[in-house]
Parts: structure tokens; C-alpha cells; sequence
């Protein structure tokens, strides 16, 4: 039985998302949901983070990934809070950044941890930045880097008529049978490049199929 996983985002562009669910498929986690909240909702009492919690303490679910700690929090005692919660569930943390997570035993993982939170402070956005994308947000605009198979034009997350073009032989390759390998060689071979014009790994080829599953 595949173990089941959930994902936290705080004021998240699509590559945090794509991250999560990209690694979780590298460790075969059945991930369930990705919770998202906005830069004002403060700490573990984010309503996003509550609704994981709830998740972990009923047994549901056994892990949570982030894409770093500075997601948790901004506040280093809050992030060894939350850490403690979470262990408290019987679940797991992992925070792909950092490479961490508690499975490995805790000792070693609070030596890690405690490097980390060192680096916490530089990591993280500063609270006007968060309020930027947050009020960008509530007027449509799209913030980050636009996913594979999109662009932003006038600010707004609209469809790229040749990356979804890719997008689909990817998909018809992979229900075909093709290894996310043989794909990515196809591709190449046939003149495509990734987002950043470079060719194309096994790895961007598993991001994009991720996407397309949520």
C-alpha cells in the first residue's frame, strides 16, 4: 500500500507545486492535496496548515512535504513547533530544499534542521513582497514563473499553443507504454526543448505529467 502524503504551500508559484508533486512521485507518495495560504494568515494557525494538521491527526495521511521551511514559517521557533506537531501525529516532515526529513531519526534530523533554520532568514519573503503577490493575486494577475504549456500575457496565465502541442505527444507516449526516458529522448530527437531551451531529462518529462494530473 502506497503511503499517502499531503503538500503546504505558503504564497506559492507553480514550480513550489510542481516540486511537491514531482517528489512525491520519486518516492511513490500517493499525495493526496496540496494546501495553500495567503501571505497574511500567520504561522500554525494558518487556516491551510490547520486543515493538514487535522488531515495527519486523523491518520489519513502519514507525511507532509514542503518545498523549504521558510514555508512553515518565517520564525525559526514556530518552524520547530510545527516539526513537533507533526512528529506528535505519528506522521513525517519532509522539506525538499533542505533535503530533510524525519524519518531518518530525529537527532540527525535536528542537527540538520538547526542548519537550516540558520539560513531561514535569507530564504524568506519579506512580508511586503508576500502583500504584492497577494493583492496581484486577488486581481488575477499570475505570479511566478508560468508552468510548462502556459505563458503570461497582460499578466494573465493563458495557454502556449506549441508547448501543448509537446504537452500532448508526452501524454499519448506515455499511455503508449513509453519510460519517462525514452520519452524525453523523443523529444530531443524531434527538435523540442524544455521551458529554459535546454533538452529534455526524464525528470522535466515527470513534472509535466504531474501537472497534468492535478
Amino acid at each position: 500500500m502506497r503511503t499517502r502524503a499531503i503538500g503546504y504551500v505558503k504564497v506559492g508559484d507553480s514550480a513550489q507545486f510542481d516540486a511537491i508533486w514531482a517528489y512525491a512521485r520519486c518516492l511513490d507518495f500517493d499525495l493526496v492535496d496540496i494546501f495553500l495560504d495567503s501571505g497574511d494568515s500567520v504561522g500554525n494557525f494558518s487556516g491551510g496548515l490547520q486543515q493538514a494538521f487535522a488531515l495527519l491527526d486523523s491518520g489519513a495521511v502519514s507525511v507532509l512535504i514542503v518545498h523549504q521551511l521558510g514555508c512553515l514559517s518565517a520564525n525559526a521557533l514556530e518552524v520547530l513547533q510545527i516539526i513537533s506537531q507533526v512528529v506528535g501525529y505519528k506522521a513525517s516532515l519532509h522539506s525538499i530544499v533542505e533535503g530533510l526529513n524525519t524519518q531518518g531519526g530525529m537527532d540527525q534530523f535536528f542537527v540538520s534542521v538547526s542548519s537550516a533554520l540558520s539560513q531561514l532568514g535569507r530564504g524568506c519573503v519579506s512580508n511586503r513582497t508576500i502583500h504584492a503577490m497577494a493583492s496581484k493575486k486577488m486581481l488575477g494577475h499570475h505570479c511566478g514563473s508560468p508552468p510548462y504549456g502556459y505563458q503570461v500575457i497582460d499578466k494573465k496565465l493563458r495557454r502556449n499553443p506549441a508547448e501543448a502541442h509537446v504537452i500532448a505527444l508526452i501524454s499519448s507516449m506515455k499511455a503508449n507504454g513509453a519510460t519517462l526516458q525514452m520519452i524525453a529522448d523523443e523529444l530531443n530527437l524531434q527538435g523540442f526543448t524544455t521551458k529554459r531551451k535546454s533538452k529534455w531529462q526524464h525528470t522535466q518529462v515527470s513534472r509535466v505529467l504531474a501537472g497534468q494530473r492535478k
